[in-house]
């Protein structure tokens, strides 16, 4: 119970500084918390990571694939740093156990999509391995204002 409300509170906290954004998009409270770990736990095609700093939770990294044949390959990648200042050294960690989680569970191809704004996760990706695949223009609306999208992805060898 502690970890899923420690875990609440880092989403809660990214949702307020506008810094984050779970894939699971969504009210969340505990009960439902609950079930998406344990739907996590027993699905082998996700994943959520957390990045721990003297015994709180100071990120995430979500890795949801699915099971279709012709999709089963990829996994959607979130991202969730509370820390700005150690955005860049947590990120790298996250972002480089999720791909070893990826290259082992048969996932080729991780993908995710973030508004241009967002350079500083845009370059952290990008030193990762991330390329651009597109960008989406006028294609979310934050804060009144309308802003492109970029998606990105990076296929495991």
């Amino acid at each position: 119970m502690k970890d899923i409300e420690s875990f609440l509170n880092l989403l809660a906290s990214l949702d307020s500084s506008g810094f984050g954004g779970f894939s699971g998009d969504g009210v969340l409270s505990v009960s439902n918390t609950e079930n998406l770990f344990s739907n996590v736990l027993q699905d082998s095609r996700k994943q959520i990571l957390v990045a721990l700093d003297e015994g709180e939770i100071k990120g995430y990294m979500s890795l949801f694939g699915n099971n279709v044949e012709m999709t089963k390959h990829r996994a959607n990648v979130s991202l969730g740093i509370r820390d700005v200042v150690h955005q860049n050294r947590i990120g790298k960690d996250l972002l480089n156990a999720g791909i070893r989680w990826a290259g082992d569970n048969d996932i080729y191809r991780l993908e995710l999509s973030l508004p241009v704004s967002r350079t500083n996760m845009i370059e952290l990706y990008k030193t990762l391995g991330f390329l651009t695949e597109g960008e989406r223009i006028d294609s979310l609306l934050i804060e009144g204002e309308y802003t492109n999208e970029l998606y990105l992805y990076r296929l495991i060898n």
